[in-house]
């Protein structure tokens, strides 16, 4: 189960999505002057230096992060994230930010965060980049079983994004069990759900994930913007990724619309494309 390490994907298509997502969305709750929580159940490292050895053995940056920030005009959904990348760069030429630092940097000083890592490694290195920011505690304990003392939140508003490696099948139950927790507790919180999409053939993993957002799809009443984006579907391994967004920020539909579109046409693959619906509040899911 500790086997994985973000380093080695760092700034890839994915992180791309995701990142950019989650900046939104923490800019969308803090236009409230109300402070929110945010929560991170896999919090990684929380910076990476794509020079090194790991990031340089596939060099998944290159179709990732690197194409996005050789381009001189994005649409101004892209922007704040640009610019928090250029913030990193500016202390390390070569580094990329994990999504404990991309909040922290567009949380407030009465906004707080929690984050979660169980590898040794990488939580000594999280503990270091957050030392001197209140803010921020860090657990070295399951992110999967962090809602259960931490939700709700005092004042009510958070954000709360489940990344697990998705290294064993049963991590996608373990997504379900932990989105259930945080909906019966705090049921109007915005929680984001990464999952990888993934060709193999004889594997369970290969339709895992569409499995799992069919279940959110039908369970949780939640309001719900679904994303997918699709770098190449004739990749072997994981040729896209996708976010299930529960309650998501108004507005955060559009501008994914504008960003994604754009990220299609520079892909230089002409098979890219990205899905994103809205699923209206179910009045009645299953049980």
């Amino acid at each position: 189960m500790l086997s994985y390490r973000h380093a080695f994907h760092a700034g890839n298509h994915a992180d791309v999505l995701k990142h950019l997502s989650l900046v939104l969305c923490c800019l969308h709750l803090s236009k409230k002057d109300k402070p929110f929580c945010y929560l991170d159940t896999h919090a990684g490292a929380g910076m990476y230096n794509l020079n090194s050895e790991a990031a340089q053995k596939n060099q998944e940056y290159l179709t990732g992060v690197d194409k996005l920030m050789q381009s001189n005009s994005v649409p101004e959904a892209f922007k704040p994230y640009q610019a928090l990348i250029r913030q990193a760069r500016d202390l390390n030429p070569r580094a990329y930010p994990g999504s404990p630092w991309f909040a922290a940097q567009t949380l407030r000083a009465h906004d707080s965060l929690q984050l979660f890592e169980l590898h040794p490694n990488d939580f000594q290195q999280l503990t270091r980049l957050f030392s001197r920011d209140k803010r921020v505690k860090t657990h070295n304990s399951d992110g999967y079983q962090s809602l259960k003392s931490l939700f709700p939140p005092p004042s009510r508003r958070g954000i709360t994004l489940i990344d697990p490696p998705y290294e064993q099948e049963q991590e996608y139950q373990a997504v379900l069990a932990t989105l259930r927790e945080g909906i019966k507790r705090f049921n109007t919180g915005a929680y984001i759900v990464w999952y990888p999409l993934i060709n193999r053939q004889a594997s369970a993993k290969s339709s895992a994930s569409e499995k799992m957002v069919k279940q959110i799809h039908t369970e949780f009443s939640q309001e719900q913007l679904h994303v997918q984006y699709i770098v190449d579907p004739a990749a072997k391994g994981m040729y896209g990724s996708g976010l299930a967004i529960l309650n998501p920020p108004w507005g955060l539909q559009e501008q994914l619309q504008e960003a994604l579109s754009f990220l299609c046409r520079n892909t230089g693959n002409p098979n890219s494309r990205f899905n994103l619906t809205m699923q209206a509040v179910n009045q009645n899911p299953r049980a």
